[in-house]
């Protein structure tokens, strides 16, 4: 019976920990929208510099998204 409770105490204390890792590890990573902002920075300086392509901070950008950002910035430099 004490083998059982040692055994369920240590597990749950396993679970815990690893929950809260998990929980940490997911609220550092950047939200789509700072993802989108970093992106939208990325194209302004490219443009500015005369570069062409896709930047570096795009790429886990959706197509449709990363297409608006290009014609967004496309006409704010008209």
């Amino acid at each position: 019976m004490r083998r059982h409770l040692t055994a369920l105490i240590i597990a749950g204390t396993l679970i815990v920990a690893a929950s809260v890792t998990s929980l940490v590890i997911w609220l550092n990573e950047p939200s789509y929208d700072d993802v989108v902002k970093d992106c939208q920075k990325a194209l302004v300086s490219q443009s500015k510099a005369g570069e062409k392509g896709k930047p570096g901070a795009c790429k886990d950008v959706k197509d449709d998204d990363y297409t608006a950002l290009v014609m967004n910035n496309a006409i704010k430099r008209s």
